[in-house]
């Protein structure tokens, strides 16, 4: 399942903080990210849906078309790529 980086799941359902928004959310250019991925707890690594995109990202952004998903999705990844650390938001 591809993750649209909306940070509904992080902000709502984090098992480091619950109910309080996770402290590892890191936000570049409106898009929600986790700032101990590699380190996530178990729950957050198991988090998944049968579908193609994360449905409840397509909810709470208000995905009207596969095109908006997709192009979501390609930003979030041109971020990851580029490094988060590059854009100076890890402050952890």
């Amino acid at each position: 399942m591809y993750c649209l980086h909306c940070g509904d799941c992080c902000k709502r359902m984090s098992p480091i903080s619950n109910p309080k928004p996770c402290p590892h959310i890191v936000e570049v250019d409106g898009l929600v990210f986790c700032g101990i991925y590699d380190k996530r707890p178990q729950q957050c690594r198991d988090h998944d849906f049968p579908a193609s995109k994360c449905p409840q990202g397509c909810m709470t952004l208000e995905i009207q078309n596969p095109q908006q998903a997709y192009d979501r999705i390609n930003h979030g990844y041109a971020i990851i790529q580029a490094g988060l650390n590059h854009v100076d938001v890890w402050g952890i």
